[in-house]
């Protein structure tokens, strides 16, 4: 069971990453309605991997569930706060009984090189890769928080930040003049961005 960790980040908020090096059929609890709901076997190690995460942030309580918005925003029966993310080979989530809640994971690539002037403005720097990896981790995890805003990439900016093993960088929601602290984290294999609002 690859459970990289769960860390409470105060009382609030618990926060949980997983390595997916599982077959699927590993969680015979999901394995079936993931592979009714998904063809692809990369898209079944993710239901099932999520679902594995939760129950281990959850001291093994099998009464936690997660459904979706129409938009397709995920949320916890029992009022939780929550949210998603999976990129290859891992997966991360974070809840809270009564903040709104994002997260994002990105695993570490030079892919991001291709992508870069599709998501950094003028007024933004990112020279290496990992900052290039925060900005768009980051931007994900921003447009998550205000889901209902439906932003464009062009409406988030972050402010100048000096790059650390962890740290934090400060993100505008332009359209809503709102500045939010983003907690970030780079390791070999991914970078990893989340706020809280409170």
């Amino acid at each position: 069971m690859p459970l990289l960790r769960v860390t409470h980040i105060d009382e609030h908020v618990i926060l949980g990453i997983w390595e997916m090096t599982e077959h699927p059929s590993a969680f015979p609890e999901w394995y079936e309605e993931a592979r009714k709901r998904f063809h692809a076997e990369g898209r079944q190690r993710e239901y099932v991997c999520v679902r594995a995460l939760l129950r281990q942030m959850t001291d093994g309580d099998a009464s936690w569930a997660i459904s979706h918005e129409q938009s397709g925003k995920p949320v916890l029966q029992n009022g939780w706060k929550i949210s998603i993310s999976h990129t290859k080979g891992f997966c991360c989530v974070i809840i809270s009984p009564d903040h709104e809640v994002a997260v994002d994971i990105e695993y570490t690539s030079d892919r991001v090189n291709r992508i870069a002037h599709m998501f950094i403005r003028e007024d933004e720097q990112a020279d290496t890769i990992d900052e290039k990896l925060i900005h768009w981790s980051a931007k994900e995890t921003m447009y998550k928080l205000y889901s209902s805003d439906r932003l464009a990439l062009d409406e988030i900016r972050l402010l100048r930040f000096s790059l650390q093993k962890q740290g934090v960088v400060l993100t505008e929601n332009m359209r809503r003049n709102a500045t939010v602290e983003i907690n970030y984290e780079i390791t070999p294999s991914f970078v990893l961005t989340y706020a809280v609002l409170t």
